[in-house]
Parts: structure tokens; sequence; C-alpha cells
């Protein structure tokens, strides 16, 4: 995690140096990189299990901003 980090704070892409490829997060392909104990250590998942307390947050704040 840690070569993640310093490769995006130098360059703002994580990937390189033949570490497994983290996709670009975007609204429309909501992929993340999973770190795991067990194997694969790292794969690539979407990240949907957070989109509905997501959307309740943002129509809250809609109805009363801050």
């Amino acid at each position: 995690m840690g070569d993640y980090a310093i490769r995006f704070a130098a360059t703002l892409d994580p990937n390189g140096d033949g570490a497994p490829h983290w996709p670009r997060y975007t609204k429309k392909s909501p992929q993340m990189l999973a770190f795991s104990d067990d194997e694969p250590k790292l794969s690539v998942m979407l990240d949907k299990y957070r989109e509905e307390p997501m959307a309740y947050i943002t129509k809250l704040s809609l109805v009363d901003p801050i």
C-alpha cells in the first residue's frame, strides 16, 4: 500500500513498477483495489456496497445543506 501511496503522491498515478494495476475510480466504473489476508492478496472489485448509504447522504445534503 505504501508504494501505491508514494507513486500517487509523486505522479498522481498509483500504478507502476510491476505492481498489479489499480484502475481509475469513476462514477461509471467504480472499481477499487481490495487488500486481503487471503490469496490473492490484491483484487479489483466494484465499489457497490456503500452505494445506497451514499445516495441517502447526498439526498440529505441537498435537502438541508450546511
